[in-house]
């Protein structure tokens, strides 16, 4: 059975340091990104089950004082 050896893996090509760079255009997308439909109610009781087991890991978590998780699980509440 004759075994072919793979080929030689690509060079890498490093950053020269103080190479000019092209000028890109920068442009704001987001719009093009942005949700097209509305949220459906079974995505926000999905939203809500998360957040409710993330609150459910901090009071299990043994490295945690009483005062952080206090805290973070009012920032979680906030966010439901």
């Amino acid at each position: 059975m004759p075994t072919d050896t793979p080929p030689p893996p690509p060079a890498i090509q490093q950053a020269i340091p103080g190479a000019k760079r092209g000028n890109a255009p920068i442009a704001d997308v987001r719009e093009q990104f942005e949700r097209k439909s509305p949220t459906a109610p079974d995505d926000e009781a999905r939203a809500r089950a998360f957040i409710g087991g993330k609150i459910e890991m901090i009071r299990r978590d043994p490295r945690m004082t009483e005062a952080e998780k206090a805290a973070a699980i009012a920032d979680l509440e906030a966010r439901r």
